[in-house]
């Protein structure tokens, strides 16, 4: 990650680590819930979540596995993991900082990594698996969970524009067919796949990345939604919803385990 990408992640998540904690509907118990079940974690995991941000899913995990640690670039984040672990008495976690593409572990040290909602804040989302992949056991599993971005090319140029308006820390939503090459090229094999669609308040979408309904930021990225929903012309499945927005986005959660290693010159 170049110097400047890891000020704006860091200056990004320090402003809103607040806000980003209260309104983030992601983790939401029902969402909860379902990522842990499609994790399939068992009792004597020991989990690693990469840019585990406030730590809702490392949080909701501990008592089901053997120990968990989170790791993540922005100190603000950690405190308010560390903050939710004295709260909840949780004493079988812990948290670094460090950032995804050099993870400060041995090789083979987790039976389950995971990494949520991340991939599309990182310049360079190949090398943060490829250390994502050195670190999972040799029979480990990897969770990925991200937004899923618009195939065709335009939607997806617009798509990236408005999320890069909202928080200027994003980089690229990846679309599905970009996830599963970087999986396959990184020899990861799909194991169980899901993509749903996840509607959400756009006002409080807004909040979470720090802004109110005075900013021009906010403005700005109300009107292109607007002027998205005929045709749906940035992927956001944009509609009316009083004096909110109704917008979806797309969600894919992964389960991946090692693929067939390939010799050189096969």
């Amino acid at each position: 990650m170049s110097s400047e990408h890891q000020q704006a992640v860091q200056e990004q998540f320090t402003r809103t680590a607040e806000a980003f904690a209260k309104f983030a509907t992601r983790d939401t118990p029902a969402d909860l819930a379902q990522r842990i079940e499609f994790a399939e974690l068992r009792p004597d995991d020991t989990v690693l979540d990469v840019a585990c941000g406030p730590a809702a899913f490392l949080l909701a995990v501990a008592p089901r596995v053997r120990f968990v640690r989170g790791v993540d670039l922005t100190p603000e984040m950690l405190r308010q993991a560390r903050t939710l672990q004295a709260e909840r008495g949780i004493t079988n976690a812990a948290f670094d900082l460090g950032e995804a593409e050099k993870l400060p572990y041995a090789d083979g040290s987790f039976d389950l990594v995971s990494c949520q909602f991340a991939f599309h804040h990182m310049l360079r989302p190949d090398a943060a698996l490829a250390e994502m992949r050195r670190v999972m056991k040799p029979a480990g599993r990897l969770f990925l969970v991200d937004s899923v971005g618009p195939e065709d090319k335009a939607a997806a140029a617009r798509h990236n524009h408005i999320e890069q308006l909202r928080d200027p820390s994003h980089t690229l939503t990846l679309s599905l067919s970009g996830f599963r090459g970087m999986f396959s090229a990184r020899k990861l094999r799909i194991e169980k796949q899901v993509v749903l669609d996840r509607p959400r308040s756009f006002n409080k979408w807004m909040l979470r990345a720090g802004h109110d309904r005075s900013d021009a930021s906010y403005k700005e990225v109300r009107r292109l939604l607007e002027e998205s929903i005929a045709d749906d012309r940035a992927g956001f499945g944009v509609s009316i919803d009083g004096d909110d927005l109704r917008i979806v986005h797309q969600e894919g959660m992964f389960l991946l385990g090692r693929g067939i290693e390939i010799e050189a010159g096969q």
